[in-house]
């Protein structure tokens, strides 16, 4: 019987400490990056408004399904991301989206001349609501790496 209660005891015990860390935690994350791509901006709009394409290019996405609203992404985890698209220009791009993984956001691009080709700068913002969700985007997620990683395949493609 010690067994069970203690067993209880250290469940609970460990229920509030998730709770307590997943409410310490900000529930919006973000992730800056930038990078010269030797291209046009209207290049670089062209291969990231392709969204059929990034399955060629982008790891880690099995496939993209257009809907009604923008598209569908696919991930090797299976997550799918939902995107709808808000300005797409040759200056500026804003993207909302929302995973089934249960968190949602913002991704945004400014494109600048500059005299190597053009300045791309990313910022992706992610609200995470679950408290457990939370901790597990610290855990197993970086941001930065991530708008890091995209945009380093983004040149790639561009510029390959």
């Amino acid at each position: 019987m010690r067994i069970v209660i203690w067993s209880g005891a250290g469940l609970l015990l460990l229920a509030g400490l998730v709770v307590a860390v997943g409410l310490a935690l900000p529930a919006v994350r973000e992730g800056r990056a930038e990078v010269v791509i030797a291209a046009a901006p209207a290049r670089i709009l062209a291969v990231i408004a392709d969204v059929e394409a990034q399955t060629e290019w982008r790891q880690g996405i099995l496939a993209v399904e257009r809907t009604a609203e923008g598209w569908v992404e696919v991930t090797a985890r299976g997550e799918r991301i939902s995107f709808v698209t808000e300005v797409m220009g040759e200056a500026r791009i804003r993207l909302r989206f929302a995973s089934d993984a249960g968190y949602s956001g913002v991704w945004e691009a400014e494109l600048s001349p500059d005299a190597g080709g053009t300045r791309i700068a990313v910022v992706e913002r992610a609200e995470i609501p679950s408290l457990p969700g939370r901790i597990l985007a610290r855990l197993f997620f970086d941001p930065e790496a991530f708008a890091t990683m995209y945009l380093a395949a983004l040149r790639a493609r561009v510029e390959g």
